[in-house]
């Protein structure tokens, strides 16, 4: 399991990323995404070439995203660690037997090559999202 980005909800993805490009000399990875499964609009940013652990911008595209409630209440920030597991279901699996709760079904994850994920939360009250590696 590799630490794979580090997911913030923001209120406006132009505003973040020209802070975190001038604060801290990030730059954009590729292209914003817009995921219509988690319905919100994803940019990653990182340092380098993005090998290192990146941070994935979240702005949700309305009311009916799963993170507008937690933009509305908190005003945004820190939202969920995201993992590369080299195979989903033994983490899954895994997770549970430590006492996780495993939020919906294993989708594509439209940001990432719609690689597999899934998210959970953990028993110290952690929002984890699974990836699994390609």
């Amino acid at each position: 399991m590799k630490l794979y980005h580090i997911g913030k909800v923001v209120k406006d993805l132009e505003e973040a990323k020209k802070y975190y490009k001038e604060t801290f000399g990030f730059e954009p990875i590729g292209e914003m995404v817009e995921d219509n499964i988690q319905k919100v609009w994803v940019l990653k940013m990182g340092v380098g070439h993005g090998e290192d652990v990146t941070l994935e911008l979240l702005q949700p595209m309305g009311e009916h995203s799963p993170v507008y409630k937690f933009l509305q209440k908190t005003g945004g920030g820190l939202h969920h660690l995201s993992y590369l597991v080299e195979d989903i279901q033994r983490a899954i699996a895994d997770f549970k037997e430590r006492g996780a709760l495993i939020l919906g079904e294993v989708a594509p994850s439209i940001a990432f090559g719609s690689q597999p994920s899934v998210w959970l939360y953990t028993g110290s009250k952690e929002l984890i999202e699974l990836i699994e590696e390609a």
